[in-house]
């Protein structure tokens, strides 16, 4: 039977990754993200999770092992946060490209400089196109549940997978999270047979590919990719079954009628949903669409959600220095549509509350605001 718990994401990340039969564990310290891979390190050592932990000296080391142990036919798992991400960007492209079905975790942290440890979702969206899976968390129960769906998900279309969550916002505050006893085996013990390293049958892996050949070979790695939203529409309704919890690529919130949308992903979706319940007490018809899977990037659900709204307000917890944020301009890009408003919010950990979604929200509305903006002042 499952039972509840109270820890933070990042003890939910742990224990998920205890009950998924993981062989592998590469990893290196980095606030706010070492605390899951101490958990598992304990796990380890008291025998109640059986898997080898690899100690490295960074996190390109960590990727690398993560890579060579998955080739080599392992489920694999690491986690970072922010420099460390960007240490691995390099080897992220190569897990991507031989097609490995790793999992990570990762902390969201803003990017120095200045140094920084609080959230921000900068350093995993500026990964958006080494081609990994994101998915993106906003409580301690979506990290646990989210774990689980991404090692199914990536092993089925053969991609990586991260499943991202505000630091400290996300990782260290306690909630109660329903954890699993024997319920999960039957779904995660299921592994896709997939191509690894077989010394009877000797080939060669990243080998130099001429432009003849270089092409297809991508275009059937982002045809793998856009794949996932089917395959995981599928794994998330055998997930509901067992949990009779639901997950998709978006979900939304609010007035079916509303007028405004709002869009955010992460914590600053909790606080979200406040704001949308007091809009709607004031009489303005609001809803939410909260992201949960940015790549691949949910277009058609989105184009669903946002197809009568009047005006879609959208608020970042992240910067494209010299653009703004990212996930307002690949909405906007993607769907084609200027009826909508970007507010920048909450870099570096500063705090966002539903008044402040509530006030840029009216003054979108009103007209007071007629071009991206952000959310700033005194505290």
């Amino acid at each position: 039977m499952s039972k509840k718990i109270i820890m933070g994401g990042n003890d939910a990340i742990a224990y998920a990754v205890r009950q998924s039969y993981v062989d592998v564990v590469s990893a290196y310290p980095i606030t706010p993200q070492t605390s899951i891979i101490e958990k598992i390190a304990d796990f380890i050592s008291k025998g109640e999770m059986n898997a080898r932990f690899i100690k490295v000296e960074s996190e390109h080391s960590a990727m690398a092992a993560a890579i060579g142990a998955s080739i080599a036919g392992s489920r694999v798992f690491t986690a970072t946060s922010s420099q460390g991400l960007l240490l691995m960007h390099e080897v992220l492209h190569w897990a991507s490209g031989a097609r490995l079905p790793i999992v990570m975790a990762n902390a969201n942290r803003a990017v120095a400089p200045p140094w920084s440890i609080w959230a921000e979702q900068t350093d995993s969206l500026s990964q958006r196109d080494t081609g990994w899976i994101q998915f993106y968390a906003s409580n301690a129960q979506e990290t646990y549940d989210l774990l689980f769906l991404s090692f199914r998900l990536a092993e089925r279309v053969k991609v990586p997978a991260m499943v991202c969550m505000d630091g400290f916002l996300v990782t260290h505050t306690k909630e109660p999270v329903e954890v699993f006893d024997n319920e999960i085996s039957e779904f995660i013990s299921i592994k896709e047979k997939r191509e690894i390293l077989d010394i009877d049958n000797p080939k060669a892996y990243g080998a130099l590919a001429f432009p003849k050949d270089y092409m297809p070979i991508k275009l059937e790695q982002n045809d793998a990719i856009l794949s996932a939203s089917n395959v995981f529409n599928d794994i998330a309704k055998e997930f509901e079954l067992i949990s009779k919890r639901h997950y998709a690529a978006t979900e939304v919130y609010g007035d079916s009628k509303a007028d405004v949308a709002i869009i955010a992903t992460g914590s600053i979706a909790e606080v979200a949903h406040i704001a949308v319940d007091n809009l709607n007490k004031d009489s303005i018809k609001a809803k939410l669409v909260k992201i949960n899977m940015f790549r691949p990037f949910p277009k058609k659900e989105l184009q669903e959600a946002l197809k009568d709204v009047e005006k879609i307000v959208v608020f970042d917890r992240n910067i494209s220095l010299g653009k703004g944020g990212i996930i307002k301009d690949e909405v906007a890009g993607s769907l084609g549509i200027n009826n909508i408003i970007g507010f920048v919010a909450g870099l570096g950990g500063y705090d966002v509350t539903e008044q402040d979604m509530e006030k840029a929200t009216k003054d979108v509305l009103s007209g007071k605001v007629k071009e991206d903006s952000y959310l700033w002042g005194e505290k």
